[in-house]
């Protein structure tokens, strides 16, 4: 099996983690390799058994998968848990595996400086500020630690991710007062909604790529300006109500800006102009809920280290740490709109994912004793520029972990495609990490584009001619420069691109088998994200544009049924609009649930937050 798997590899074919896994765990010449991870409350600990073959009775190649298991494995640990310590034990005598077990460790750097780590280490930057957002109050400053050293290994010992249900949820979804904002910042656009008293007042999409802005500014100011605009608009709707006259020409204001790739700057003019046309200060929110596609612990961006960071990070002119304290704090910027008493509540979007469809099922009509669907928590996913992953616990909280799903890796083989640059479609290198094997390109938008640029040219090359005819792949450079990339600037394909694959589906095989492979990705994402978390939640809901059209959607749980026939995908549609928040989105013509949700998911986190209720 371990020489199939070495051969699979040769051969330039993916070979998946729990492949190798299964394999090692069946040797019954294997070294037991112990850990006990603290997480990042610097309380709860997970602890395991991570096999490997014996090191002496090895070949070079089952040796070097040998190495690059454990250290995936570690990773992912680290990616999904974080960590306040980490302790690995080798068993007596095993001087070979120790060297192995400590080279591994010595890896991720965790004496470097925040800005010296590279690759994988690219987590303990994530660690480091997360533990610093939870304790950093205490005075003390802790810096995460990997100790090695020789003992038996523990009994498992799981992290309980299960609380009773709550009725907050059931009770947030019934709210119909209060003045409110949701945002759902994304990777390719950023989506808000505006509720007044129980109604859907404005929804506004704004198309933006933060990867390519190299200010901190350039991030900042187009979401708050879209929060400048909802908040004159508000205050004049509200003066009209007491004999005003300027809502209709705050209204013109809205309707100028209305199309999704109005310009940053314009989008700043407007925001100005309605504020000349309001005679409040913009205090009118009960609450901002927002999600940002990042870590973000007690309502601060700590995170750093995704793709959307990468602009600011390629500005030598300015420091990334300076710019990215501003960012960290996005909501304190946004309070200077709530009233007196109004909140700002922001996590990350896979948490927002989740956390929506948590609201909608504990609003549905003949729920179950006992909370139904949603008792014991729900598992989302949002589908969209990257693979978004949340958790949200039976009484509505979230746990203090990163969960960046997307920085998994699932795949220790298809050599030739690690080494290109990840800005090259092909790769299986992350953009931001260069992690090779993540799931970020396998599953979501990423993973559909690098399905079909790897089938196309030999399945059906003139499918293949149409995308370059149309400019959604391109070929960059030549010899060893050559790249080929989905088109960023001067116009931004990516949308369009997937638009176009989505609709081929429809009627060819191999455009439908690409929705297909990002169902297995997603599989194996529950795979590997129950094994870690062991939540027993068999179910996951689908958010974004990849479940927006039924066919793409049953076409992505054909192919999750390769993998895991006992995973439950649920579309994040219509059919789960049980609000009366959501189902009002669902009447609007332009505007989808799947799309849409989390802006709405964004403001029943606001008020769940304003109620007391929340406990994060």
């Amino acid at each position: 099996m371990i020489d199939r798997l070495a051969e699979r590899i040769v051969e330039g074919r993916p070979v998946f983690i729990d492949q190798v896994r299964d394999a090692f765990d069946a040797l019954t010449d294997r070294v037991p390799i112990g850990y006990r991870l603290v997480l990042p409350d610097g309380e709860r600990v997970r602890a395991g058994v991570l096999s490997i073959p014996s090191p002496s009775n090895l070949d070079s190649p089952i040796r070097q998968l040998s190495e690059r298991y454990l250290l995936c494995e570690i990773y992912n640990l680290l990616t999904t848990l974080g960590g306040y310590r980490l302790e690995l034990l080798v068993p007596p005598g095993q001087r070979d595996a120790e060297r192995i077990v400590r080279s591994v460790a010595a890896t991720f750097s965790v004496d470097a400086p925040i800005g010296e780590r590279a690759g994988v280490a690219r987590v303990v930057n994530v660690i480091d500020r997360m533990v610093a957002a939870l304790h950093g109050r205490s005075g003390v400053t802790h810096r995460f630690a990997i100790d090695v050293s020789v003992g038996d290994a523990p009994e498992h010992r799981s992290v309980s991710f299960r609380t009773d249900p709550s009725d907050a949820l059931a009770r947030t979804a019934k709210r119909s007062t209060g003045t409110w904002c949701g945002l759902d910042v994304g990777g390719t656009d950023i989506k808000a909604v505006l509720v007044v008293a129980g109604e859907l007042i404005l929804v506004k999409e704004h198309d933006w790529n933060p990867a390519r802005m190299t200010t901190v500014e350039q991030i900042i100011d187009p979401i708050v300006d879209i929060v400048r605009i909802f908040a004159a608009y508000t205050s004049v709707r509200r003066a009209e109500l007491e004999g005003g006259d300027r809502t209709d020409a705050v209204r013109r204001i809205v309707d100028g800006v209305a199309d999704r790739a109005t310009d940053p700057a314009r989008l700043a003019d407007a925001a100005t102009a309605a504020e000349r046309l309001s005679d409040g200060d913009g205090r009118v929110f009960d609450g901002i809920g927002l999600c940002f596609p990042d870590v973000v612990v007690r309502n601060k961006i700590v995170g750093g280290e995704v793709p959307k960071m990468l602009g600011l990070r390629s500005n030598r002119e300015r420091s990334f740490d300076e710019q990215f304290a501003k960012l960290t704090n996005l909501d304190d910027l946004l309070a200077r709109y709530c009233a007196n008493g109004g909140v700002v509540a922001n996590t990350n979007d896979g948490p927002m994912a989740a956390f929506t469809a948590a609201v909608e099922l504990a609003a549905m009509p003949d729920r179950p004793a006992g909370g139904g669907a949603a008792a014991h928590g729900v598992f989302a996913h949002s589908l969209g520029t990257d693979l978004g992953t949340g958790l949200v616990l039976g009484d509505g909280t979230i746990p203090e972990i990163p969960l960046e799903v997307y920085n998994l890796v699932i795949d220790l083989g298809s050599l030739p495609y690690r080494d290109l640059p990840a800005t090259d479609v092909r790769s299986i290198a992350n953009t931001n990490t260069g992690v090779a094997g993540t799931l970020q390109r396998y599953a979501s938008q990423t993973g559909a584009f690098r399905v079909a640029e790897l089938t196309f040219p030999t399945e059906c090359p003139a499918l293949m001619e149409e995308i370059g005819r149309c400019g959604y792949v391109v070929t960059t450079g030549c010899g060893d420069d050559e790249r080929v990339v989905v088109p960023e600037a001067p116009q931004d394909m990516r949308k369009a691109y997937l638009a176009f694959l989505m609709e081929q589906a429809e009627h060819q095989e191999c455009a439908a088998e690409v929705f297909r492979q990002v169902g297995e990705a997603i599989a194996r994402t529950w795979v590997e994200t129950e094994r870690i978390l062991e939540t027993s939640l068999n179910a996951r809901f689908l958010f974004g544009r990849l479940v927006k059209t039924t066919h793409c959607f049953d076409l992505i749980k054909q192919g999750a049924r390769r993998v895991a026939p006992m995973l439950e995908l649920i579309a994040a549609d219509g059919d789960i609009a049980y609000t009366p928040l959501m189902r009002q989105l669902d009447a609007l013509p332009d505007f989808t649930v799947a799309q849409f949700g989390q802006a709405v998911g964004a403001v029943h986190f606001a008020m769940l937050a304003a109620s007391g209720e929340h406990a994060n």
